[in-house]
Parts: structure tokens; C-alpha cells; sequence
């Protein structure tokens, strides 16, 4: 994949499956031909969608026919072998409208981790599948399900991190932060509107999705020493840049269905600012490990109150509830109550 595309269901699912194989389990990966997952692994007889020398790209995203029949012909071959009755359990990661209609195919039980909204054209493509319930799901908050209240879900599991990547700083330093994609959704307009209002220097990171939205609302505020754009950072540059941070800023305008940077910051002890919309109330704690607000004017008075904030509790947060081993158990303890069913 790319240096500077990030895929956090990807990502996740190979941790899943490393961490699960490490307990015991026998984990079968079915994958691109150039994928560096460390476990036993089916070549579907292709490299990545994002290394195809001939993929298709409209207005800077990806051309969603062509990545839809790629991802069906990777789930075709998991599915013809799951009638050979080679596992117990089949779990697809993210492609839940796409595979769906393999699920019949076979005895073995399809559980599907849910990673965005459930938005109106989801339910829309899922609603006509005469057996979508015969499929179990996996939410990753519960504010989440509220967009599609009548699936079959088995459980919901909190993402993870590996916190030993994320270095814990007891002292702030004078910046607030931003790190994901320069949108509306994501709220990187309204974080540099409070950055000017509050008079407070803000660093922002992350990645350009077609660059209207960042040539309006972003460019132009930029101003060295006060909102500057430090671009795509990976690996310890990410770390780095959250636990300098004296908060993160979080001003979603969407029904974020789970949102890692806030348990990344948290983990770097820096406390985090965000709108309350989606899985925010279940990530942070309330003038604990942050500040839940509803708007603009509210996350400005927050921001005066982040020293009351104690750092350490953040990472104590994060350690208690969101890392990569307790995401584990949990798809554990799903697997085993959906197999025990069957």
C-alpha cells in the first residue's frame, strides 16, 4: 500500500488475525499476492487494488465498480472454500454489502465487523438480501447501530491500538492538535474556526480528499507560527505529534462510528475536545479524559479548562479499555458464542 494511505480496516484485521493466531486459534488469511501478513495465508491470484497499474480513479477517489468486482472475486474464492467445510467461522472485515450475497452459499456462520456509518444508502443495499440476518454483525460502538437497528448482531468489540507505540508525555506543550482527513465531516474547518477564536496556535496533520474543501477552508488560514499544516504523518511521527499536544481536536459533524485518533491521543496522554456525535460518549470521559461539547463556542471554553485535565488518566484509559489485546478478546468471545450457536 501506498506510503501515504492508510487503511484502518485493513490494518486491524491483520492484528486481529496475528493476535488471535498467537492464542491458539487456527487463522486462515485470505489476501493480495503482495500482502507481508506474517500467518498462513490463500493468494487470491492478485496484487493490492492500490498497487494495480491500471486502477481506475474518479476525481481523486477510487472508481467503486472496479474496486467492488475486485473485492467480490477475492470473496469468491474464500467462499468456494468454505463449502469444503475448511472452518468454522468465516469473518469478513469490511465488505458487508459487497459479500453479502455469498453468505448463503454456505454452512459456515459469516460474521462481518460494521466500520462506517450505517448510513440510508447502506440500508438500502442491504434491506433486499432475503437472508441478511443469517449473517451475524459486529458493531464497533453502540451508537453506531443506531443507523440500522435490526441487524443480527453478535457483539460490539472497540477497535485497539498497540499502546507501546504510543509514547506517554506527562507535560503538555503549547499546541493544539488535529489529525485526520482535511473535510467537512471531519471538522478540520471548524477546528482552525476555534484555533482563531481562541487566539491558540494549532498544528494540524492528516490527508487531502479532492482538494476543494482544503483549497477554501483550510489554505487560506494557514500562518506560520499560528495554524500551520504539517501534511501525512506515520508511525512515530504520529506519536510524536500527539503527545506534544496540549488537546486534540475532535469537531466531527457525523455519527463518527468509532474515530482512533481520539484513542491515540489519549494514549500519548493528551486529553481530547470533541463535538458529541456518535461513539464520542463512549470513547472519552467526560472532564476526565477530555471534554464532550456541542459546538464551537463550547470547545473554546474547554480549551481553558485542559489543565485540569490529569494526562496520566488518559493513558490509564486507554489501557484499561482500548488496546489491541482487549479488541482481541473480544472478537474471541464473539467467535465463540456465534460458533457454540451453530
Amino acid at each position: 500500500m501506498p506510503k501515504k494511505i492508510v487503511y484502518a480496516p485493513m490494518e486491524l484485521a491483520e492484528k486481529i488475525a496475528e493476535g488471535l493466531k498467537k492464542r491458539g486459534h487456527d487463522i486462515t488469511f485470505y489476501t493480495p499476492s503482495d500482502s507481508k501478513i506474517k500467518i498462513k495465508k490463500v493468494d487470491c491470484g492478485m496484487v493490492s487494488y492500490y498497487n494495480l497499474p491500471d486502477k481506475m480513479m474518479q476525481n481523486g477517489f477510487h472508481d467503486q465498480q472496479q474496486l467492488m468486482i475486485y473485492e467480490q472475486l477475492m470473496a469468491s474464492k474464500m467462499y468456494e472454500d468454505a463449502q469444503k467445510n475448511k472452518y468454522d467461522l468465516i469473518h469478513a472485515f469490511h465488505l458487508t454489502p459487497k459479500i453479502l450475497p455469498f453468505v448463503n452459499l454456505t454452512k459456515t456462520p459469516t460474521v462481518f465487523t460494521l466500520h462506517d456509518p450505517l448510513s440510508a444508502n447502506w440500508n438500502k443495499a442491504i434491506k433486499y438480501c432475503p437472508w441478511k440476518n443469517k449473517a451475524h454483525y459486529i458493531s464497533i460502538s453502540d451508537s453506531q447501530r443506531k443507523g440500522m437497528t435490526d441487524l443480527n448482531y453478535a457483539g460490539t468489540v472497540y477497535n485497539g491500538l498497540e499502546i507501546e507505540k504510543f509514547e506517554f508525555k506527562e507535560k503538555q506543550s503549547s499546541y493544539l492538535a488535529f489529525l485526520g482527513r482535511y473535510s467537512y465531516e471531519k471538522g478540520a474547518d471548524a477546528a482552525v474556526a476555534v484555533a482563531a477564536k481562541s487566539g491558540e496556535k494549532l498544528k494540524m496533520a492528516g490527508t487531502v480528499w479532492g482538494g476543494g474543501f482544503y483549497n477554501e477552508k483550510i489554505k487560506p488560514n494557514l500562518k506560520k507560527g499560528k495554524i500551520e499544516d504539517l501534511g501525512f504523518l506515520n508511525g512515530k511521527e504520529v506519536s510524536d505529534f500527539l503527545r506534544n499536544a496540549k488537546a486534540l481536536l475532535f469537531p466531527i459533524r457525523w455519527e463518527e462510528p468509532f474515530g482512533l485518533v481520539m484513542i491515540e491521543a489519549m494514549a500519548c496522554g493528551t486529553p481530547v475536545i470533541a463535538f458529541n456525535k456518535g461513539s464520542v460518549p463512549e470513547v472519552i470521559i467526560d472532564s476526565k479524559t477530555g471534554f464532550i461539547v456541542e459546538n464551537e463556542e463550547e470547545m473554546i471554553k474547554a480549551i481553558k479548562k485542559i489543565d485540569k485535565i490529569d494526562r496520566a488518566e488518559c493513558r490509564k484509559h486507554i489501557e484499561d479499555n482500548f488496546t489491541i489485546e482487549k479488541m482481541i478478546e473480544g472478537y474471541e468471545e464473539v467467535y465463540e458464542r456465534i460458533v457454540n450457536s451453530n
